[in-house]
């Protein structure tokens, strides 16, 4: 749970929204618990319109439900220096209401229906849910499609969003030792690129966003041709045809978006921040840069993080938590990002814990697997949980959505995710020893000392 809770914090997104809708009868949206294809092919049909959307489809007859999803192609790294955090107050702002639909409108609306809402931001994506009973489905088409270009950006609006969007960055970091740490080791590994700051944006910065930046912002990324429909339920393809036709084909086509063309150097010698600020927890925070989601070699990675750090029996918490008593967590996960990201090292421990014999274990059992590799128990065992993890994710009619939906955009495909199993199961001994020693090494790695105090330890 500790790790989940650390994920969660990298994106203010991937943690339950406060403003999910809660339905009083959502009899069919409960059923789609579990109700979602496993099945290695998916009767997948996709197409786009003519203004440039991108739509994907999957019938699902089981229970009578159907999520309506929309991904745009815009996250924090898409901001500049000056409006980092708009792509987040967007996340909310898209609930506050446009020229037919009054605000908080959208969440009320469905869940009177019986529907569920969310919505999350990362730094490479933006996405909008609605999961609901399938005799709804066209209501759901029209409130998305009419948000999509209809958004009433007010001064009034704007000013409401930028505080909430400040207050959730300083309950989930700033007063947070493991957030401010997680924001203090991104800025410290990347030196070009906007991975180098996070979704939940700087305060700032959010002081300064006007109007006419938020107007900018929403009509860049906003449009069509910067957007995958993803809907997966009990229709026809029929069905969906007409509505997609009906409710988002009338959209004018907008300019194609700017990407972001930076690339981060290679890091040629490692980086240390020691922090000062008051902290209950005594906090390591490692990182390594490792390829995009795309890349051959994060099947290997997200295996490697898993021998490392899954459960109670994985080397770090072995090593650091049960038998060497040096930390209260300690772990590690490969963050699979659009462009080239970073693979988190963590150990968390009280202020009477040692932060250099947190520090030299942590990276001594990295060294160990660089050197002498992994067992054949340990790769069978992690294989197995990777597979469990991923046929979880696909219980649900959202979370088959939510997979094709982070495959299209992150990975460049949206059926990328089908072919886990196969990567995950090719994955030898060698291949674990190979990507540790190539990308977990002293040169690659940025490292936040973070000892408990009042004054970080001082």
């Amino acid at each position: 749970m500790r790790q989940i809770a650390i994920i969660c914090l990298l994106s203010l997104s991937a943690c339950p929204a406060s403003r999910q809708a809660k339905p009083e009868n959502a009899q069919a949206v409960a059923q789609a618990e579990g109700a979602a294809s496993t099945k290695s092919k998916l009767p997948l049909k996709e197409w786009r319109l003519k203004n440039g959307l991108r739509v994907i489809f999957v019938p699902h007859h089981r229970v009578p439900a159907v999520t309506v999803q929309v991904w745009y192609h815009a996250g924090s790294k898409d901001e500049r220096p000056g409006i980092r955090g708009v792509a987040h107050m967007f996340e909310h702002m898209m609930f506050k209401g446009s020229k037919r639909v009054k605000p908080e409108k959208h969440a009320q609306l469905l869940s009177a229906v019986g529907g569920r809402i969310n919505a999350f931001t990362t730094a490479d994506l933006t996405a909008y849910h609605n999961t609901l009973p399938a005799a709804y489905f066209e209501f759901a088409m029209d409130l998305e499609a009419e948000r999509m270009r209809s958004l009433l950006i007010t001064p009034k609006m704007i000013q409401s969003e930028r505080e909430v969007v400040k207050e959730e960055k300083r309950l989930r970091l700033e007063n947070s030792p493991i957030g401010r740490s997680l924001e203090a080791i991104h800025a410290l590994a990347f030196n070009k690129h906007p991975y180098s700051w996070t979704p939940a944006g700087d305060i700032p910065d959010l002081n300064r966003v006007e109007p006419k930046d938020c107007q900018a912002f929403y009509d860049t990324y906003y449009v069509p041709n910067n957007a995958t429909l993803i809907v997966v339920g009990d229709l026809t393809e029929a069905r969906m045809r007409q509505a997609t036709d009906k409710f988002f084909g009338s959209i004018a086509k907008g300019k194609t978006p700017p990407r972001v063309t930076l690339r981060e150097p290679p890091q040629t010698s490692q980086r240390i921040k020691n922090a000062d600020w008051p902290s209950q927890l005594t906090v390591v925070l490692g990182t390594y840069h490792i390829p995009p989601a795309r890349h051959k070699d994060m099947a290997a990675l997200r295996v490697l993080s898993t021998i490392l750090s899954a459960g109670r029996s994985s080397r770090l918490h072995q090593a650091l938590v049960r038998k060497g008593k040096l930390a209260l967590a300690a772990g590690g996960f490969a963050r699979a990002q659009e462009h080239p990201g970073l693979y988190f090292l963590y150990g968390i421990g009280l202020p009477t814990h040692k932060i250099e014999a947190m520090k030299d274990e942590l990276l001594a059992q990295v060294k160990k697997v660089s050197l002498g590799g992994v067992t054949a128990d340990e790769l069978k065992k992690a294989k197995n949980q990777l597979a469990t993890s991923h046929l979880a994710s696909l219980k649900t009619l959202s979370g088959l959505a939510n997979q094709i939906g982070s495959s299209t955009i992150v990975n460049g495909d949206p059926l990328a995710f089908l072919q886990n199993a196969d990567k995950l199961d090719r994955v030898s001994a060698a291949d674990i020893k190979r990507v540790a020693s190539t990308y977990l090494k002293p040169d690659n790695l940025s490292l936040v000392l973070l000892r408990g105090g009042p004054k970080g330890g001082k």
